[in-house]
């Protein structure tokens, strides 16, 4: 089937569950903006400046699991970019959409308003580069690929992704594949899965004292049942970082408190740093969360992270614990 680009755009949207799209109209955008309200769908929340907008999709993608921006080229994208640095670094998926100068101008090296009116230093996608998991400026050729690549690259990483859509092509029709866009997580590598797992069990019908560490990805990943589910049948401790709190129920006989190195109660540092199979989900070792650097994690603690197990013995790539989780 034909489609244009812009509404192929907000088509894929829509699929993933994006009913909200957040942003400031401006001169490089209009076109995509006519088709958004044309099609009546997704929502359209405006802001009043891009930073606001960054912030108000983050907080939207934390709820719904995914959201979207729509900003202008350069003045809009530079204001959400300290936004989109936050995403990055709380693990959201968050898809900043920027309406770019036209292709023509980007193949004929115009010096276009809204932009550096430096050549040499004029290309967006390198600056988001360090705080996008993924960037892309479309063309008819790789629009369809492209876009595909961005969404799932966002869910998958539960970082932001940064896209550019040139002002002249958002009307232009291409050939779009007719089946919706589903959210999939990547499969794991059979043969690491069975072995971490193996392993995993094996620790823990041993163990004597086993417990569970969980950051963030923890709720990014949508798997805090599944870990309780396991806390439950081999009577692990649950403890949290506090950029993790809400993860688990903490009316939950398993759940034994924030721990935070020194800072932690006595009871949550003992069940963490005495335990004998301590399992960490997404552990990430940064001042403020583990009493500035006073935690005490034991030697053989598990670290299992977004997309494979280590040990101190053995790494296990290709094992992605959000496989464990369903998109709603």
């Amino acid at each position: 089937m034909k489609q244009s680009i812009g509404t192929f755009l907000l088509r894929r949207l829509q699929e993933v569950g994006i009913g909200h799209i957040f942003g400031v109209p401006g001169d490089y955008n209009l076109e995509l903006m006519q088709q958004l309200e044309d099609r009546g769908e997704p929502a359209w929340i405006g802001n009043c400046n891009e930073l606001n907008a960054s912030y108000a999709t983050d907080a939207y993608a934390r709820i719904n699991g995914i959201g979207a921006l729509i900003v202008t080229h350069g003045v809009g994208s530079l204001s959400a970019i300290n936004g989109i640095a936050g995403a990055y670094s709380e693990h959201v998926p968050v898809i900043l959409i920027s309406g770019s100068i036209p292709l023509r101008a980007v193949q004929r090296g115009d010096l276009m308003h809204h932009t550096l009116a430096d050549r040499e230093k004029g290309d967006f996608c390198r600056m988001f580069a360090e705080v996008t998991a993924a960037q892309a400026r479309l063309t008819p050729e790789n629009a369809v690929a492209e876009i595909d690549r961005l969404i799932l690259t966002a869910w998958r990483r539960k970082r932001p992704v940064y896209l550019e859509l040139p002002s002249d092509i958002s009307y232009l029709e291409i050939e779009v594949p007719e089946r919706p866009l589903e959210l999939e997580m990547l499969p794991s590598e059979q043969g690491s899965l069975k072995a971490s797992a193996e392993m995993i069990l094996e620790r823990l019908n041993a163990a004597k004292s086993p417990a569970f560490l969980l950051d963030l990805d923890a709720i990014r990943f949508g798997i805090s049942r599944q870990i309780m589910d396991l806390a439950e049948r081999f009577q692990m401790r649950v403890a949290t970082l506090n950029c993790a709190k809400g993860a688990v129920a903490e009316s939950s006989p398993q759940f034994v408190g924030t721990y935070a190195g020194i800072a932690s109660s006595p009871a949550t540092r003992e069940a963490i740093e005495g335990s004998d199979c301590l399992l960490t989900v997404g552990y990430r070792r940064v001042e403020t969360t583990v009493g500035f650097f006073s935690d005490n994690l034991p030697a053989s603690a598990i670290h299992l992270n977004a997309t494979y197990v280590d040990t101190a013995e053995k790494n296990y790539q290709g094992v992605y614990c959000g496989a464990f989780a369903v998109h709603r």
